[in-house]
């Protein structure tokens, strides 16, 4: 258990307690280390009485966190943030509407609104394909990418043909799988 010091804290958490177990089922009370009592007679202090109560160190208020849900919580909000990461990588380098919409969900005036956030410029219109030659190792390239993820095929993809915008490779792509 971490023992909480903050008196403030301390107060915002009787608060919360005193309303939370209200209606608590005597196990949960007694999970929570309160007798019934011991509710009542929170719930009738005032709050100047529940703020010396909150201040008074004697008295040992703490949280214990369930391990693994907080690394499950961790890990949800590394993914968010990784996810984020690569959407921004995405549309600076050049990814058009349709494929921000496909991988990330993302609606078209989200990726407009958010490409001029970010300063990123992208001609509109039909993007001009490299030629020939140049095609066929993107695409090469992209048939040896074994990750049956299409944000970290076009993303491995981008990593090996850096110079070219990430709506020229798509394109590239689906010319090439039109063909097949």
């Amino acid at each position: 258990m971490l023992p909480l010091q903050d008196a403030q804290v301390r107060l915002v958490l009787l608060n919360h307690v005193t309303v939370r177990l209200a209606d608590a089922a005597q196990d949960e009370l007694h999970a929570a280390g309160i007798e019934m009592e011991q509710l009542a007679h929170l719930r009738q202090l005032s709050a100047v009485d529940l703020s010396r109560l909150a201040a008074m160190r004697s008295l040992t208020i703490g949280v214990t966190f369930d391990g693994a849900a907080l690394r499950a919580g961790l890990r949800a909000v590394a993914l968010v943030n990784e996810a984020k990461a690569l959407e921004t990588y995405f549309i600076r380098h050049g990814a058009s509407t349709h494929l921000m919409t496909a991988l990330f969900k993302l609606r078209r005036k989200l990726t407009l609104k958010r490409r001029r956030d970010i300063g990123a410029r992208r001609p509109a219109g039909r993007v001009p394909l490299p030629d020939y030659a140049t095609r066929e190792r993107i695409y090469q390239a992209w048939r040896a990418i074994a990750d049956p993820s299409p944000r970290a095929r076009y993303y491995r993809l981008h990593q090996e043909f850096q110079h070219i915008p990430i709506a020229v490779l798509e394109a590239v792509v689906r010319e090439f799988e039109a063909d097949e």
